[in-house]
């Protein structure tokens, strides 16, 4: 297939992030996330056309949410033709999000995210293949610079910290983004010179959500009243900040190490003389070592635990300037810190 010169130059430009990242090596298996949506349409184009020099195995995967109903089903509908006419391996789940949300007690778009975490994972670990992908594989999703942008915007609205600023990455465990460089608007025109199908999901208009209030109100008016696009320099402020966020991760690395003990402690004196962004890092990596759960439920143990984080690194700094033999903080999920003889451990809960 001939490639227009609008879509030659997305998927080069995508083709390099992928490259400098390193987000589709070979001999993996890549599984599209595949909403129906333009972005994730000419997501899995530019998979199939890097597939021919990039030696990976391509397979697809689309969550029907079971929110809007019959739009949901010619979503489906059409994903499901779009690969059937492709010969792309799809894998189709169907998931009552609104009830989801209603059992584990979440909004609709947590409970959205997670029916389609669950989803491409399974989807993957269903057709991986050790003998075939010795690499693993990767769940490639359809977020943008402008994603990038609106999320950057939401966590410091949040107040969170260096990770927050980084927005969405391109590489997050088995999820890769290969077009975490390209605006909204080239996704729309590539998609249209390749004459692609894609059907728009109404709820994006909607400002129910925030991420649409901030996407329709709160950009537009940034650009109006500064005179400037900001989701670039949004986005650069992400790279940036991965950077440091990347560096201060390896630093906390190093001194956990040298930190903890035989007997699984830490030794107080040495992490108590740590920089406070260190100390910090280096307690919610220990903690997390100490979380029952996955990534996800240590994270957000990790942001529950903030104001923990921080009575803790109190509690340190007591037990060295006051020569506090004993102290103890309770945390969530009914754990303890326990500081003693100038070690710190957790003691057991059901889930700290």
């Amino acid at each position: 297939m001939k490639i227009p010169p609008t879509a030659f130059r997305l998927f080069q430009k995508a083709a390099a992030s992928c490259q400098r990242e390193d987000l589709l090596p070979p001999g993996s298996l890549i599984v599209a996330g595949v909403s129906g949506g333009v972005d994730s349409m000419l997501l899995l184009a530019f998979l199939q056309y890097i597939q021919k020099t990039d030696s990976f195995d391509l397979a697809a995967c689309h969550v029907n949410h079971r929110i809007r109903r019959q739009e949901a089903d010619l979503d489906q509908a059409l994903v499901e033709e779009y690969c059937r006419a492709r010969s792309i391996p799809l894998e189709t789940v169907q998931v009552d999000v609104p009830l989801l949300a209603q059992e584990e007690g979440m909004g609709l778009e947590a409970a959205g995210r997670m029916a389609r975490r669950r989803a491409f994972e399974e989807a993957a670990a269903k057709r991986l293949n050790p003998k075939i992908h010795p690499a693993g594989f990767r769940i490639a999703l359809a977020h943008h610079l402008d994603d990038r942008a609106e999320s950057i915007l939401l966590h410091m609205g949040r107040g969170a910290g260096l990770g927050g600023l980084v927005g969405i990455r391109y590489e997050d465990g088995p999820y890769v983004r290969p077009f975490l460089d390209i605006r909204r608007g080239e996704i729309e025109e590539a998609a249209a010179s390749l004459d692609l199908p894609w059907r728009e999901d109404a709820s994006n208009r909607s400002e129910v959500f925030l991420r649409n209030r901030i996407r329709r109100r709160l950009l537009p008016l940034w650009e109006e009243i500064l005179g400037y696009d900001p989701a670039p320099l949004l986005a650069g402020l992400g790279s940036l900040a991965g950077r440091d966020d990347a560096a201060l991760e390896d630093q906390a690395r190093l001194w956990l190490q040298s930190a903890l003990l035989p007997d699984g402690s830490l030794a107080v004196p040495e992490l108590a003389g740590l920089p406070s962004a260190v100390q910090a890092r280096v307690l919610q990596k220990y903690l997390g070592g100490n979380i029952k759960g996955g990534r996800e439920e240590m994270d957000q143990a990790h942001s529950l635990s903030r104001v923990h984080i921080e009575e803790l690194m109190a509690l340190l700094k007591e037990a060295v300037s006051q020569d506090k033999r004993e102290a103890a903080l309770s945390l969530p999920g009914g754990g303890r810190a326990e500081i003693s003889m100038g070690r710190l451990r957790f003691a057991a809960g059901e889930k700290i």
